[in-house]
């Protein structure tokens, strides 16, 4: 009995690991037919796409960089020996492993063992691997071990075309930087050149500005934020109107999606198209850079729901990676 029960086991492994390792092709479209790309790839890395796009372009606005105006989005995972440690030695360990097992709930054992910091990291290497396909791409990859000290890892989408336009917008802000890296504005198409500027925005008024919250936005954040994080009040939550007059820019809309985003993380259910919100920012709510900014943002909320609605989000996604430097 029991080398029939090893045996079945062993087939249903191989037949999960053949399946995984399946071959499917993703038809990566260009803005003409001869652009149009054929990729390859086992079962398991569209499915590793599948889940970071997800993460990335509906939970965390990545779509805003692939298809608007947003010139650079950020997103962090904790590494995963770090996270499984964390996990470990959290007090709640013992109710969540009640919850899982007793009685046995699949959902949240799944969600248990395959932890989201795991898959954010495959998804994201899995992305590098296929990128050298998309030649002469406007868009490039960015990943920094900036954190070292919480073993937290940023990785960041830079739309090369967009970063050019708000450095030449603003070039009196980043000309001093431009000048420290001997570099105009036309060289930050180049990815190792570009890679090396970000890198150097330790100025959260630049930095600010790229993610695409504002010149105006982005320095008052600096002007208030720095003097908190110096006197540490920051961190102890010691925030008043005085000390921090900025506000959330969707005040009243980010409570309703973030109410929506707790119900599926409670069902353990995946992001969907309509999870996309908005850029979030502390702004000033009243200045006119502010409400251009929301109804930008509002304009091409629309026109990516319109995009992504009935396709195939790997398809989609990818073919946006392939738009061209112009």
């Amino acid at each position: 009995m029991k080398k029939i029960f090893l045996s079945v086991s062993i087939v249903l492994v191989l037949c999960w690991i053949a399946v995984q390792y399946r071959p499917v092709t993703i038809h990566v479209r260009g803005s003409t037919p001869e652009e149009d790309i054929l990729i390859q790839m086992p079962l398991k890395d569209k499915k590793r796409l599948e889940f970071l796009f997800r993460e990335v372009c509906f939970l965390n606005v990545w779509a805003y960089t692939l298809m608007g105006s947003k010139p650079i989005s950020i997103d962090q995972y904790i590494k995963p020996w770090d996270a499984f440690l964390y996990q470990i030695k959290h007090p709640d360990l013992k109710d969540v492993l009640i919850l899982c097992f007793w009685p046995p709930n699949l959902k949240r054992i799944c969600y248990l063992f395959t932890p989201r910091e795991i898959k954010l990291k495959l998804g994201w290497e899995t992305l590098n691997k296929y990128f050298s396909s998309f030649h002469n791409s406007r868009f490039t990859l960015l990943t920094e071990d900036c954190r070292k000290e919480n073993d937290i890892v940023d990785f960041r989408l830079i739309d090369k075309m967009q970063v050019i336009k708000i450095v030449k917008q603003h070039l009196e802000d980043f000309q001093p930087l431009l000048q420290n890296e001997l570099l105009e504005p036309e060289d930050l198409l180049d990815n190792d050149k570009l890679h090396k500027f970000i890198q150097k925005l330790d100025h959260n008024g630049l930095f600010g500005t790229l993610l695409g919250f504002g010149r105006e936005n982005a320095w008052l954040y600096r002007k208030y934020c720095e003097p908190l994080r110096d006197s540490g009040a920051w961190f102890r939550g010691e925030l008043n109107s005085e000390n921090w007059p900025m506000i959330s820019a969707w005040p009243e809309e980010e409570l309703v999606n973030l109410d929506q985003l707790n119900q599926r993380t409670a069902d353990f259910q995946p992001w969907q198209l309509e999870d996309i919100f908005y850029p979030r920012f502390a702004c000033d709510p009243e200045s006119e850079e502010t409400k251009q900014l929301k109804q930008t943002y509002r304009e091409e909320r629309e026109k990516i729901l319109k995009y992504y609605e009935g396709k195939d989000i790997v398809e989609a996604t990818l073919s946006l990676f392939n738009q061209k430097v112009e």
